[in-house]
């Protein structure tokens, strides 16, 4: 009866590692796979490599926009891999992206984003129009997303390009933009119409990055 018992718990011991394993096994595979809107040191990695193998898509700064798509498309198609713009398993042998890297992208030795760190920042406004989106109107915006409430633009040197933010006054956003005048510690902040982003003229705000 005893060694009944000690069976049962031993089997009972061994689903559930077995269980952690596969839940681990399939966290790893999630993980590995990189698309649009991935970040961090294994999107820089991605860049480089695509880079040297002749697939420029820019500089490596850790952003999986439309430039690194659109390698990784042309590095799909020359290699007869499935072409989805998706580095999977398949795609990351290929180009021979071994091992997995921090989350963070790492500038001067110290993590940009997801450090809670608050800037002092100008703050103007600008909409869809024409007027405000010479020479690119009607365009999307840096990094592809569709121009709407909480895409702002930044110098990308100050903040990354795709950082998450909270902006005093304005609410969470996103830096997906950029712009000639946007250098240092400004930043432009969509809004639905002209109308309201000249009414918010030109303000001095805290800059939370998430």
């Amino acid at each position: 009866m005893l060694s009944k018992r000690i069976m049962v718990q031993m089997f009972v011991l061994s689903l559930l590692f077995t269980g952690m394993f596969l839940v681990k096994s399939d966290s790893a595979m999630a993980a590995s796979n990189l698309s649009w809107g991935s970040r961090g040191a294994e999107v820089v990695q991605l860049q480089e490599t695509l880079n040297t193998k002749g697939y420029w898509c820019g500089t490596a700064d850790g952003i999986f926009g439309p430039k690194t798509y659109q390698g990784v498309i042309s590095f799909q198609k020359a290699a007869s891999l499935v072409v989805d713009g998706i580095v999977g398993p398949a795609t990351r042998q290929a180009l021979g992206l071994t091992g997995t890297t921090p989350a963070t992208v790492s500038r001067g030795g110290s993590a940009v984003t997801g450090t809670g760190k608050v800037l002092t920042m100008v703050a103007t406004a600008y909409d869809g129009c024409y007027k405000c989106n010479y020479p690119y109107y009607g365009y999307p915006s840096y990094i592809g997303l569709p121009l709407a409430r909480g895409i702002v633009a930044v110098d990308p040197k100050v903040i990354p390009m795709g950082t998450k933010l909270y902006v005093e006054g304005y609410g969470n956003a996103i830096a997906a933009d950029q712009g000639n005048a946007i250098k240092g510690n400004r930043i432009d902040l969509y809004f639905d119409t002209h109308q309201q982003a000249l009414n918010y003229g030109m303000k001095t705000v805290k800059v939370t990055i998430l």
